[in-house]
């Protein structure tokens, strides 16, 4: 069988049913239109009517109650495609304001403690944010959101709860800048806390502190806890500078080389207290 017969063949196959039912009705219709007698043309053409269109028109109903429940699915599965991006928006929006409600229990947390703590020194002090960053090696400094209007100036100390934090060397009128301890330009004065001996702590322009000046005979051991003096007069006597972690004889054979951890872990820093005071001189 060649191939346009096999297709003819499969066609016909295929639509035989409406093929029939067409040829059927057609017949009716002919001997509707030709037969003299109106009932029996009438009867006839009802019957075979009702026996060639009957199954069509159920398979027609059939096909149309699939495509009715295909739609109802598609807008069903629309429908909650829809509701789970709405639920998404909203759990996203609660994942949001959880993480701020937290940040905002922890501002409160550590600014009532920096609060607790300003209000136990004995001298005048300004609570102030850190609005910025500078962690190079030539300058390692802090912005801070109070300046000269709030009372601010040169030469302030700025402190946090641990300890030491630096100076203050320039001010603006709501902003200033403080000079960290780790800086290679920072200096203070400093004494060991168990044995008395003093010195002077300058930063090693990375994240520690070298202390200086120290003798070969004095009395220093890894883990003697390092405080201000109060000889410089920029910070008060006893407060946190740092501890001893490593000492070496320095170059010279005559002082020691020391180095110092700081106090304050000042790359997780967020708020200070200066200082409003620059004569702490010991009496």
């Amino acid at each position: 069988m060649r191939s346009s017969e096999r297709q003819i063949f499969s066609f016909l196959k295929r639509y035989q049913i409406f093929i029939v039912s067409a040829a059927l009705a057609l017949f009716s219709l002919h001997l509707a239109l030709t037969d003299k007698k109106e009932y029996a043309r009438g009867y006839l053409l009802k019957e075979i009517l009702s026996y060639t269109v009957t199954p069509v028109q159920g398979a027609v109903l059939g096909v149309q109650d699939s495509i009715k429940d295909v739609w109802t699915d598609y807008f069903y599965l629309v429908g909650v495609r829809e509701e789970n991006e709405s639920l998404k928006k909203t759990v996203y929006s609660l994942i949001e304001e959880n993480r701020r409600l937290n940040e905002d229990a922890k501002l409160n947390e550590r600014l009532k403690s920096l609060l607790e703590f300003k209000e136990s020194l004995p001298y005048s002090s300004t609570a102030s944010a850190i609005t910025g960053y500078s962690m190079e090696r030539w300058a390692r400094t802090i912005t801070i959101d109070k300046g000269s209007s709030d009372g601010i100036e040169k030469d302030h100390g700025a402190i946090a709860l641990t300890g030491v934090v630096g100076r203050v060397t320039e001010v603006n009128g709501a902003s200033s800048r403080v000079l960290l301890t780790t800086d290679l330009r920072s200096n203070i004065d400093v004494i060991i806390e168990r044995t008395r001996v003093k010195g002077v702590v300058e930063g090693n322009g990375t994240d520690g502190l070298v202390m200086k000046y120290v003798r070969q005979v004095d009395d220093v051991k890894p883990g003697d806890q390092v405080v201000t003096s109060g000889l410089s007069g920029v910070f008060p006597k006893g407060l946190a500078i740092g501890e001893v972690t490593k000492i070496e004889k320095s170059g010279d054979n005559f002082f020691k080389h020391i180095e110092v951890r700081p106090a304050v872990d000042l790359g997780r820093l967020e708020e200070v207290l200066v200082l409003k005071e620059n004569s702490f001189h010991e009496k």
